[in-house]
Order: structure tokens, then C-alpha cells, then sequence
């Protein structure tokens, strides 16, 4: 029981990181064949957001379902940014079905001792 106990834990708090990463984290990676060689950030949605608003452009975060995009205004004009894949709403969905399947296993679980006399 022990064991169950810590994998929960353990993938609750990775699941949870990703979501978080994919809100506001960010840092740098060497992206291979690029010529010159360089080194390129990789932002979540918030991060790339502000880092947009830095360089002074008007943006919004648009969200749809698994994806989000960086729109930017232009002299009043909409640029529509490119889609990208949204960790946290992906880890977020993972989360909650885990933890769902882990609650009606414990439940069933629960259940089928006291059918048997089994006291927990």
C-alpha cells in the first residue's frame, strides 16, 4: 500500500510541474542544425507572452482546447500568432483522470473488503 501511496504522490507532483512549466516556466537550449549554431529559449504560454509584451507589441494569449496562441496588435492591425501544443492543459486532463481512476480503484477496492468481512 505504501508503494501506491508514493507513485501517487511522485506523479501527482510531475503532473503538476508540467502544468506549472507550461503556465510560466522557461529556459534555454542548443537547437541543433541551426546555422550559426544558437541557443533558443523554450517558453510556457505566460512566459512567451510577456516576453512579447517586452518588446513592446500589444499581445493576448488565446486558448483553445490542447493549444494556445500569442496574438499580436500591430498598428491596429491583428497579426494571429502560431498554434502551439498547451502542456498545462494536457497534464491537467492527466491529473484528473489519474487521480479519478485512482479514487474509484480505492473505492472498489474499499468496497469489495467489506463484501468479503474484511475490516480496513
Amino acid at each position: 500500500m505504501k508503494s501506491k501511496v508514493i507513485v501517487f504522490v511522485i506523479l501527482n507532483v510531475l503532473l503538476l510541474f508540467i502544468a506549472a512549466y507550461g503556465l510560466w516556466g522557461a529556459f534555454w537550449i542548443w537547437q541543433p542544425g541551426a546555422d550559426p549554431p544558437q541557443w533558443v529559449p523554450l517558453f510556457g504560454a505566460q512566459s512567451y507572452l510577456q516576453s512579447i509584451k517586452n518588446r513592446g507589441y500589444d499581445a493576448a494569449l488565446v486558448y483553445g482546447f490542447l493549444s494556445y496562441r500569442v496574438d499580436i496588435w500591430d498598428d491596429g492591425v491583428q497579426k494571429v500568432g502560431a498554434t502551439r501544443f498547451d502542456w498545462t492543459q494536457f497534464s491537467l486532463i492527466l491529473l484528473a483522470f489519474f487521480d479519478g481512476w485512482t479514487l474509484i480503484d480505492f473505492l472498489r477496492s474499499r468496497k469489495a473488503g467489506k463484501s468479503l468481512g474484511v475490516k480496513s
